[in-house]
């Protein structure tokens, strides 16, 4: 009843109630529930915490739930106590969107886009607290490059396994070179039975970038020939290949391909890039245009964020379309990048570099089409005023399609810096 409401006891909206008869507790009844001692969330039948279980829509909450005690954590895992006949399994839950990660050494939180709260991060290795993401993957993988020198790994946030990568690459005349990763990403979730492979935009001499690939249980990354001229924005894995793309918008993939002695090696592919027309037109324009590639309902996208003075104005969807080839026995198969407008036909994005991804929103309540999430995943970090570097979360945000508008996001951005990495996504 609202304050003031015919009844309620008063202007002031105070509330009168009138004193309740308190049942009789026989002696024998009082002298058992003393001897029992005070109640224990033990006590609580299994059938709670999983009815409790099935309101939670993010996966983190359901992890609270059952690390508030060990009965209730065997209860939510279906290993608990003989259930009554009104317990029933604990619902799946539903598809969950990428958590936004903050790195940070001393206190790393995440951040949930269902149900908008920050976590904290606990019980992260030390070295795996200092580390730099530079790529994530489905599962709870991430690519990090550690504290020591050249140190690099694979991390999984959930079960904390690790599998070390090696630290330096080799071109073709197999000259070692030091591994400085800008961004990576994996072609599978590492399992048993699983040849994953990861790829990677590398630092080069002279301040370019190169491609480095790895495959499990090789001992060093492979540099292909004739990458560095790419000037390598972004790579993803997409229909079974790698994919890069460069600041001049070509792309080039690397597929796996067995030999017939068993030997599996890289194989490269190119095309024959016909330039979008309005391509030196963005280039002169003034901005600062930072490139991601989205697979996204069977093709490939390009997404540009447009930055001004530090803070992105403008995002462009482009989608990868095959045209007429010049020569009827071309080698290449010819393509060219076709803009999509202003409408994302019932998807949002989530940009990030090596793991960028596309998601229904029929999946997901509450949440709107033509959406696109960014972040602020600058790799240079910036001097603070207490002379320590940092990385800035200041030019993160939510483009909205139809709107053509920037808008602030996550709306109570929590912290605003961290001292070891910009932000990244935890992917499922």
């Amino acid at each position: 009843m609202e304050e003031g409401a015919e009844g309620s006891g008063g202007e002031t909206g105070e509330f009168t109630f009138a004193a309740t008869p308190q049942p009789r507790t026989s002696p024998r009844r009082a002298a058992a529930a003393a001897a029992a001692g005070p109640p224990s969330l033990a006590d609580v039948p299994d059938n709670i915490p999983v009815s409790i279980s099935a309101f939670l829509r993010c996966r983190a909450d359901r992890v609270h739930l059952a690390c508030l005690n060990r009965h209730w954590s065997r209860a939510v895992r279906g290993v608990g106590r003989a259930p009554p006949p009104i317990l029933r399994p604990l619902p799946e839950l539903p598809p969950q969107l990428p958590w936004l990660i903050f790195p940070n050494t001393e206190a790393p939180t995440f951040y949930s886009l269902i149900t908008r709260r920050h976590h904290r991060l606990l019980n992260l290795p030390l070295d795996v607290r200092r580390a730099r993401p530079c790529g994530s993957g489905d599962g709870g993988w991430l690519v990090l490059a550690l504290d020591s020198r050249h140190g690099y790994a694979l991390y999984n946030l959930g079960s904390g396994e690790r599998i070390p990568l090696p630290p330096e690459y080799r071109n073709p005349r197999h000259v070692p070179f030091p591994l400085v990763v800008r961004a990576a990403a994996l072609s599978a979730a590492p399992s048993p039975g699983t040849n994953y492979m990861v790829a990677a935009i590398v630092n080069a001499a002279a301040g370019d970038t190169n491609a480095a690939l790895w495959m499990e249980g090789n001992d060093t990354w492979f540099s292909p020939w004739g990458m560095r001229a790419f000037r390598l924005e972004d790579v993803i894995f997409f229909n079974g290949v790698f994919i890069f793309v460069g600041a001049d918008e070509r792309v080039v993939t690397f597929g796996p391909v067995h030999s017939p002695d068993g030997t599996v090696f890289f194989a490269r592919g190119d095309y024959d890039m016909q330039q979008r027309e309005d391509y030196a037109e963005d280039v002169g324009y003034g901005a600062r245009m930072r490139r991601y590639l989205v697979g996204s309902r069977g093709c490939l996208l390009m997404v540009i964020r447009y930055i001004y003075d530090g803070s992105t104005l403008t995002i462009r969807v482009f989608e990868l379309v095959p045209m007429e080839p010049a020569l009827v026995d071309a080698a290449l198969s010819r393509v060219t990048w076709d803009l999509l407008g202003t409408e994302l036909e019932g998807r949002m994005l989530f940009l990030g570099r090596g793991c960028s991804r596309s998601l229904e929103v029929a999946h997901y309540n509450g949440f709107q089409g033509s959406m696109i999430y960014f972040l602020d995943d600058g790799f240079v970090a910036v001097p603070s005023a207490d002379d320590r570097t940092v990385y800035s979360f200041t030019d993160m945000g939510r483009y909205d399609m139809d709107e053509i508008a920037t808008r602030p996001w996550p709306e109570d951005l929590y912290p605003t810096r961290s001292d070891n990495a910009p932000p990244t996504w935890w992917l499922h």
